[in-house]
Parts: C-alpha cells; structure tokens; sequence
C-alpha cells in the first residue's frame, strides 16, 4: 500500500480572475512602510503611542474652554450624596427616589439587587417555556440570544419599577452588602449554569411529553433552587426593620413596602413617570410606541418600552422637568473615548487629527452607529442642573456623580446585552472594573451636541409632556423589536 508523503501537494483551485478581493502583498507592505515613516509626524505619533495610551495622547489640554456659561440656570434646591453600592441603573433610580423625599437618607441597593436576581431567573425559566410552547427551534436567535444573557446585572428604568412596586425599599443601613453583591462574578456562573441545566431539562421534558403542561411545576422546583442559592450568597433580606430619621427621638417598626408607601408614594408616582426615547434609524418613526421583547426581570411586569421622539422634543422636555425643579432620567452612551478627567463630555474634547491624520468616531451619524454597532446604550445618570441662553435653549446639562464608586469591586454588571452573536457575555473582571471606571463621575457636565448623539432615552413625569405627544404614547399600538436590538440594550 502506497503511503501519503507528507509533502504531498494539494491541489488548490486556481483564483477566478473576475476575483476583486484585495489581498496584502509584500510590494504593497513595503510601500505602505515606506510612505509611513517618510512623514516625521508619523514617528513622534508612533513614539507616544507606544508608551502610553492612544487615546488620551489626542486629548486636548484646553479643556476649560469646553465650558459654556449661559445667561440662566436651572439646577434642583436638593442636594444628597449619591448612592454608590451597585449597578448604575439601581443607584439612579433610588437616587431619584431621593430627590423626591422629604425625609433623606441613603436606600439600599443590595436590597433590590437580591430581588432582581430572583425575579430574573424565575423570568427566564417562564421564557424558556414559552419559547418550547413557540415551537422556537433550540438554534434560534431568540433562544441563543437568551441562552446567552441570562443573569446580567445590567437593567432598565421599567426592570426598576418592576421592583420597587413590588417589594418596595428599605435603608442601606439595614441590610448589609454581601461580598457576591459587590462582586457578582462568580454569583452569575452558578446561576448560568442552573439556568442552562434546567433549560435542557426542560426541553427534553416538552420532546418526551409532546407539550408543556408539565413545565410550570418543573418551573416551581427549579426556582426554589435558585433561591437557595441567591439566598446563601446575598443573604435573605429582612422582612421588617426598625428606623429613626435624623432629628427623630423616636423609631418605627417598617416594612420595606410601608417604607416606600411612607416616604415615596406621597411624593413621586412612578406610574406617573413616561419613557421617551431617541431612534433616528429609517425603521424607527416618530411619534410611535415601541416594546423589546423579553427585556423584562419579572413575570407579568412591566417590559421595556418607550415613545419615539425628536432629540429636539427631548431636550425641549428636559428643559422644562429641570427648571420645574424635577430631576431627570437620561439613558446615554459613554464611550471610554469621550471619558476625561475634566468631567466634561463633548464632542471636542479629542483631537485625533493631530496625532492620526483622520478622524475618529466622527464620520458616522447616530443611525448609522446604532445599525453597524458602534454605539448603544450602555448607562444611565441623574440629571439635576441644566444652563440655557436667553431663548431658553439648552447648551449644558450637569448631573449628580452616580454609582460607579464601586469601579474597582469586581462585578459581572453585564452592560451590553447587544452585542455580537459571537461575543461572549462573561466579562473578565478587569474588563468590568475598566467600565465602571469609566462611568465614574466623569459626565458631570454634558455639552448639548453631546447629547444630541449618545443620549437615546428619558424617563420624565408625564406633568412636563405635551399633550399631543403624551396623547400619542397612551394611544399608539405598541410595535415589538427583538431582544437583540440595540435599543434594547441593558444598562450598567
């Protein structure tokens, strides 16, 4: 028997000469090398680069200038120490909370971090039902896609309300911050792999049965595991607490739902509170409602979903909130390449021109950067303070420095749930530390061109809406998007 050489030439089939794809060549390398380093800029640049980061090399020194001092300013009478124990999302919303109550103190995250991760993990095991009822094959983007963001940390404004209506609030000082609730990481892989075993399990029990009246006490038992194991590495929140106010003799005996009905309820409605949104892609029409499917924490709660508006509606409406002495919501993107110490966010603050010989970042419209990926919502901060000139035109917003304090705690706080489909979820934890890092308290002042192009979503009280366009959010039929599009993307 003849033996295969191992020198053995395959065959190839030859390149079709009608084949347009550029491929590198050696010629062409060297005339690229040659070009490169005939221009001096191009060495210094390269010099700098090596050494030290890119990106802050093209930031510009001038950054004071960047301020814009308006004839008026609007700003709220309150001021709190903004809560820093968690996901971002969590924070501004209990910061919010705060903003409104006439007696202050600091709530606990933890408190509805717990929650969130037990309704999660209920929400999908019920998703995954509904999915096999569905007939949605196991290779579907939607189940892959579920499959794939399970338990993220990350939220959204109505994952928040879900909660706080529901279980309600307590103080920080009430219930602790256990380890896992600052460093989720290795919470999130045991409820991953939980959340995948029970999912086959299951599947396999719809393909033996041929239907699904057997999954919902499947469902019972998967979710009382799960507790437990929540349970353990949270720990198990009070169901009553004893609280004195400052400058009271005084204590009381509170639930966390009689807490939030005390001190909240009688001050802000959350049911009173609308999301308007910012999608500028030809799909997404103005004036028209919108819900993300399986954007929800909850079973039977309420699901992401927002009125599509104008960035100038918004910025007229947010103006108005500001000056009413209302703080306001604001979903944005902050991309690490807008990140500077100077606290300022505004299309300027780089300038990569002058090391690169090209822009950056800049020659792609907002629709465009949410169809091919290059931006999405990713955080949320609280606005409190606006400056407007003399026609009550916005040019600067300013905001509370929000909950990235815990930048160097490590954390799986999720905040894409819209990436690739061949990205993978699981964040290392330097990579989680470098996001949170960067949220942290460097937006305290936003130019309004800023906004104008990372901003993508408010949540604002209805008393500040104009009654056509709030007409138009209560009225409109709602018109579902896929789990994986980018305006659904969870929040940090």
């Amino acid at each position: 028997m003849a033996k295969l050489s191992l020198h053995t030439e395959i065959e190839c089939e030859p390149i079709s000469e009608n084949n347009h794809k550029f491929a590198l060549s050696r010629v062409q390398l060297d005339r690229w090398r040659s070009q490169f380093y005939a221009t001096p800029l191009n060495r210094l640049a390269q010099n700098i680069c090596t050494t030290s980061d890119p990106i802050r090399a093209c930031l510009r020194q001038d950054l004071t200038s960047l301020a814009m001092p308006g004839k008026i300013q609007h700003k709220l009478e309150k001021v709190i120490k903004p809560t820093a124990d968690g996901p971002n999302w969590l924070c501004a919303g209990l910061d919010l909370l705060r903003l409104a109550m006439k007696k202050d103190c600091e709530l606990s995250v933890p408190y509805l971090f717990y929650w969130h991760k037990l309704e999660r993990c209920n929400y999908v095991l019920n998703s995954v039902v509904e999915l096999l009822e569905r007939c949605e094959p196991l290779d579907g983007r939607t189940f892959q896609y579920l499959m794939k963001h399970l338990v993220p940390d990350g939220g959204n404004w109505q994952m928040f309300v879900n909660l706080v209506q529901k279980y309600g609030i307590m103080p920080h000082k009430c219930y602790f911050v256990s380890w896992s609730a600052s460093r989720s990481l290795h919470l999130n892989k045991m409820l991953r792999s939980k959340l995948h075993e029970f999912s086959s399990r299951l599947h396999a029990q719809f393909t033996f049965d041929g239907d699904g009246s057997n999954l919902p006490s499947m469902v019972k038992t998967m979710a009382e595991e799960l507790y437990k194991i929540i349970s353990i590495c949270l720990g198990t929140p009070p169901l009553e607490f004893s609280w004195t106010f400052k400058n009271e003799k005084k204590g009381k005996t509170y639930t966390p739902m009689s807490f939030y009905q005390s001190f909240v309820v009688p001050f802000l409605t959350l049911n009173a509170q609308i999301c308007l949104g910012h999608d500028p892609r030809l799909s997404s029409g103005y004036q028209r409602n919108y819900r993300i499917a399986y954007a929800c924490n909850m079973v039977d709660g309420l699901q992401q979903s927002y009125n599509n508006q104008p960035v100038e509606k918004l910025l007229q409406i947010m103006v108005a909130s500001l000056a009413a002495g209302s703080a306001v919501w604001l979903v944005c993107d902050l991309q690490a390449i807008f990140n500077t110490k100077s606290e300022v966010l505004s299309l300027v603050t780089h300038n990569f021109e002058q090391v690169f010989s090209m822009s950056v970042g800049t020659e792609l419209n907002k629709a465009q950067r949410l169809e091919y990926k290059e931006t999405r919502r990713n955080t949320v901060l609280l606005l409190t303070e606006v400056i407007v000139d003399e026609m009550q035109k916005p040019l600067q917003f300013r905001t509370i420095t929000t909950a990235a304090e815990t930048a160097t705690k490590k954390s799986e706080s999720n905040t894409t749930l819209q990436g690739d489909d061949d990205e993978d979820d699981t964040e290392t934890e330097i990579e989680t530390a470098a996001k949170r890092k960067s949220s942290k308290a460097k937006a305290t002042v936003i130019n309004v061109d800023w906004l104008r192009e990372y901003a993508f979503e408010i949540v604002i009280d209805t008393l500040f809406v104009p009654l056509d366009l709030l007409h138009a959010a209560q009225t409109q039929p709602y018109v579902e998007l896929p789990i994986w599009d980018p305006m659904g993307a969870l929040l940090s």
